[in-house]
């Protein structure tokens, strides 16, 4: 069993440096200790704000240095991160045939101070992918497009042959931009459910499809949303009525085009990864007295395209892992969802195991894809006995 299937790169040293940097500037007088304070008093606001209320206007983030400030030290890294997954399954995983001339054109909804748009540059240039990268980048907070302009052009060594466009508009009041320009990538990060607040599934599809109207036939639409379980249920839903609709075409997280099953379920899981959080040495700093957990990194996230998805056999065999790996009287197990589209409990005996295989086994994520050869279904239908560690093949393991 192969773990990683694929590395992430790791967030880069200089963009660390330079939110340290603008929250010096910010304060000039202050030492280091004053500095962090401030910033934490914004970062308990800024996660309530994101975990648990989800009620924004352009008062509450992106109008206030201070505000801005706080995400580019803790939250912008973890988005960065977020993107990284997301992108890398499509690229390894999905089979995204992305442009080999001509220009890769990338469309940052909601782009806040470019977390994920910039995270896509970055990995794209470490991909060894060397056409050009257009970035179009539309946020209603001017200050937050600002800093991205000023990162981008620092940092141009960490995406070379780039360009970066933005605009200053408020994207729940319309989606319409003020060119026709088509795109290859499209990313909504953290920003479907604040454009699709307070409207019906129903709704909230059709805003899908009318962000799907700007992507190019072989393009890929990214959603990332936080890991609650209601933002989660309310995306697959809306993603699943847009499909229904003929115009895209769902390509993860599951498989061969079917919907996530688990918001029609009574299921103790919803549809979130939970990957290594490997926080910054400042985000380390600010969370010392704050306690967040740092240590997971959690999200929700759909993938769509034009292009018809990748086939797998509609079985137990293929699944993504929803749940943790836990443990019980000799068993390790997980719940899956297959490429049947069906949630199943996956047991392996561990009475066993060598001390390696046990490690290995544990070491899994939720979120990895997997095979599994010679399974067997025991008692009910939907528990699977995988026979041995070895028949554990990983698809797709990022770390």
């Amino acid at each position: 069993m192969k773990i990683p299937t694929v590395g992430i790169p790791a967030y880069p040293k200089e963009i660390e440096r330079f939110w340290w940097r603008k929250s010096s500037e910010r304060w000039p007088d202050a030492g280091e200790q004053k500095v962090l304070n401030l910033l934490r008093t914004e970062i308990v606001k800024q996660s309530d704000l994101f975990n648990k209320q989800r009620s924004f206007s352009p008062s509450s983030y992106g109008s206030r240095d201070t505000s801005i400030l706080a995400y580019g030290n803790f939250f912008f890294p973890r988005t960065w991160r977020q993107l990284e997954f997301v992108l890398t399954e499509i690229l390894d995983f999905r089979e995204w045939r992305f442009p080999r001339q001509g220009v890769l054109r990338i469309l940052d909804l909601g782009s806040g101070s470019g977390a994920a748009g910039l995270s896509a540059l970055h990995l794209l240039r470490k991909k060894d992918i060397e056409i050009p990268l257009e970035l179009k980048a539309v946020d209603y907070s001017g200050k937050s497009l600002s800093l991205m302009r000023n990162l981008h052009r620092d940092m141009r060594d960490l995406w070379t042959s780039t360009k970066l466009s933005t605009e200053r508009r408020d994207l729940r009041s319309s989606l319409s931009a003020k060119n026709k320009e088509n795109y290859d990538l499209i990313i909504l990060s953290s920003s479907f459910n604040e454009i699709s607040s307070n409207l019906e599934l129903e709704d909230a599809a059709e805003r899908i499809l009318k962000i799907v109207e700007r992507l190019k036939p072989s393009g890929f639409l990214i959603i990332i949303e936080p890991a609650l379980r209601e933002l989660g249920n309310c995306l697959h839903q809306a993603t699943a009525l847009a499909a229904e609709r003929g115009k895209i075409q769902i390509h993860g997280p599951y498989f061969n085009g079917l919907p996530c099953p688990l918001p029609s379920m009574d299921s103790p899981y919803h549809s979130h990864e939970v990957r290594d959080g490997l926080p910054t040495e400042t985000c380390r700093k600010l969370n010392f007295p704050l306690g967040l957990n740092l240590k997971d990194l959690k999200f929700s996230f759909t993938t769509l395209s034009g292009k018809e998805p990748s086939k797998f056999e509609e079985s137990t065999s293929v699944l993504r892992i929803v749940s943790p790996v836990s443990k019980r009287k000799g068993l390790h197990f997980f719940i899956g969802i297959a490429a049947d589209g069906k949630e199943y409990v996956y047991e392996i005996q561990s009475r066993d195991m060598l001390k390696e295989e046990r490690k290995s086994v544990e070491l899994l994520q939720r979120g990895d894809i997997l095979e599994i050869e010679r399974s067997q279904g025991i008692g009910g239908k939907q528990r699977i006995r995988i026979p041995n560690v070895s028949a554990i093949r990983t698809l797709f393991a990022p770390r």
